[in-house]
């Protein structure tokens, strides 16, 4: 079985590569220099009337035969950009991802190991849960024969009608896990400005549904031409989606072992 952090890196892996696809794509024009489009020809032995298409940068040298049938303007830079936007969407999808796994994982024996004291008292994780309800009949199982397992999954079930994402998506999954002021402790772990990086997750997800649902196009002004985007831009995005996760997973794996070893204290004292 995967572990979250696993999971994680699956998923984010494509806009990684994505990234990289546009770097060794990115050019300001295709290349015409007469000697190295004909040293190009003799290596491939093309005809002189077949035309090749060469993409030239301080990383990349790619050759385009005509019968791929790739023509210029599917490779000039607006047509690449896309290739940011949809590295934005796939780390988005990531991190939605790993924040129910986390918990799938994970939540269960945090409420074994904490008891009732689980429950945050934040009004973020108040709002999240605000819709979930336990009937006459789950209220008598979980008095009569306490299950973890049972309410982590009630807990997780009601996820799927609020999923979790952005700034407050990673709070609540911190605080169900035992982890106190999460952006703050997440940010002294990177050791990063807590409301720089909580904007940079939420711009990330926004620009994402722009994406997604607008063509890119900002939601207060949808007849706009699509938003401009930049590589540096993208990076920045898709590593602090990928930072913030792991970060969190480590402060998850140190709080569960805290909690361990207090539980195992307990038990040796009683």
């Amino acid at each position: 079985m995967l572990s979250p952090r696993q999971i994680l890196e699956d998923n984010i892996r494509p806009a990684d590569l994505l990234l990289k696809v546009y770097r060794l794509l990115e050019h300001d024009a295709p290349s015409t220099e007469a000697e190295l489009v004909g040293a190009l020809r003799v290596l491939v032995k093309a005809e002189q009337e077949e035309d090749l298409l060469v993409i030239l940068n301080d990383i990349f040298l790619g050759l385009i035969r005509e019968r791929a049938e790739v023509p210029p303007a599917s490779l000039k830079r607006s047509a690449l950009d896309n290739l940011l936007r949809q590295a934005i969407a796939t780390a988005c999808t990531a991190l939605e991802t790993y924040l129910p796994q986390l918990l799938r994982h994970h939540l269960p024996e945090v409420i074994k190991l904490r008891g009732r004291d689980f429950v945050p008292k934040d009004k973020e994780t108040a709002e999240q849960f605000k819709n979930l309800t336990f009937d006459l009949n789950e209220c008598v199982r979980i008095l009569t024969a306490p299950d973890p397992m049972f309410v982590a999954g009630k807990m997780i079930s009601a996820l799927n009608f609020s999923y979790l994402s952005g700034k407050r998506g990673v709070h609540v999954t911190a605080a169900l896990l035992g982890i106190d002021s999460p952006w703050k402790r997440i940010a002294t772990h990177l050791t990063r400005n807590e409301e720089e990086l909580k904007k940079y997750l939420d711009d990330t997800v926004k620009r994402r549904n722009d994406i997604i649902h607008r063509a890119d196009r900002d939601k207060d002004k949808p007849d706009d031409p699509p938003q401009e985007i930049s590589f540096a831009w993208t990076l920045l995005a898709v590593s602090t989606v990928k930072c913030v996760c792991i970060g969190l997973d480590e402060l998850v794996h140190a709080k569960l072992k805290e909690l361990r070893d207090q539980s195992a204290r307990q038990q040796e004292g009683t």
